[in-house]
């Protein structure tokens, strides 16, 4: 959370953790086990989740499209079933504030 923080770029990039009231507001059609299993993210009034949320994301980042372009954000699903794994390399850190 904190390197997308820093890669976003305008419009920007809000992350909201899945408690947080407006992501919980914006997730109420999403299954319980579904809303912890991957990305969510909300462009306009649209809802996309998964490898769709991801590349919907990436649009917001520094650098962002050009994973978009080489197809890199496709790696989204074997990430997400290695999460455990590669999680060990990512220091935990203070959870952010929200903007």
């Amino acid at each position: 959370m904190h390197l997308a923080r820093r890669a976003a770029r305008p419009p920007g990039l809000r992350l909201l953790p899945f408690d947080h009231p407006a992501a919980a507001a914006v997730l109420a059609s999403v299954a319980p086990d579904a809303r912890h299993s991957s990305v969510h993210a909300l462009d306009g009034n649209r809802l996309f989740s998964a490898t769709e949320g991801f590349a919907v994301t990436l649009t917001r980042l520094k650098g962002g499209r050009v994973l978009l372009a080489t197809g890199a954000y496709r790696a989204y699903p074997w990430v997400v079933r290695h999460r455990t794994t590669l999680g060990r390399f990512v220091p935990d850190l203070p959870r952010p504030s929200i903007d």
